[in-house]
């Protein structure tokens, strides 16, 4: 943890880097609630919060494999006084603020909308979907944040129509296995996550079913 410090800064969490190689990053945590949505597999969802922890977040993990997660943090040496597991639609007990922002990973499979209790400034919600199906478009087309890897025809024809896409859906399922789709305000970057020595080692592969 002491390492993950070191990478902190003011221009939010850095997704990775553009086509020109540039870092890409995500103002996460701000006086409003921000909702994201991932679709690919657990260890993408394991990056972005190890990313976010970097921050000086606090994570809360609501999910069905805590197996999985749990394996994670004893990799990381991540404390439960900074990572806990809550059980689904249960709020954080403490409030976010700005020097102790919340990340509340909702890894629970299916979900039909946004738990609005969970919703407060200085705290971001990220949804972990493993595949892409019809009845995720209303979670898809109310998120802030919207983060794809590699999809399926079918997967890539759902999100392209629910997010005004169309013109790029055939990227969404030629994307390379490190890379995302990033999707915020109706725009997308493709972006490769450009994972550190570091997290491949705690993290291991990211592409959907390494």
């Amino acid at each position: 943890m002491a390492g993950l410090r070191l990478v902190a800064g003011g221009g939010g969490l850095v997704v990775g880097r553009n086509r020109q190689q540039e870092p890409v990053g995500l103002r996460l945590f701000r006086a409003e609630p921000t909702r994201l949505m991932l679709t690919g597999g657990v260890r993408a969802a394991e990056l972005l919060a190890f990313r976010a922890l970097a921050l000086g977040a606090r994570l809360f993990i609501q999910t069905a494999r805590e197996q999985e997660w749990d394996a994670f943090l004893r990799r990381c040496v991540i404390g439960r006084e900074i990572a806990s597991f809550l059980p689904p639609g249960v709020p954080p007990p403490l409030p976010a603020t700005p020097t102790e922002p919340q990340l509340v990973v909702i890894d629970t499979g299916p979900v039909t909308g946004p738990d609005t209790n969970l919703s407060a400034p200085w705290r971001a919600t990220l949804v972990v979907r493993d595949d892409l199906a019809g009845w995720d478009v209303e979670v898809l087309v109310r998120s802030d944040i919207v983060v794809l890897q590699r999809l399926t025809a079918p997967e890539a024809a759902t999100a392209a129509n629910a997010l005004g896409l169309v013109s790029v859906q055939s990227w969404f399922t030629q994307l390379h296995p490190e890379m995302v789709g990033l999707i915020t305000k109706g725009k997308v970057q493709w972006v490769m996550l450009s994972m550190t020595g570091t997290e491949r080692q705690l993290i291991g592969p990211v592409a959907r079913g390494g």
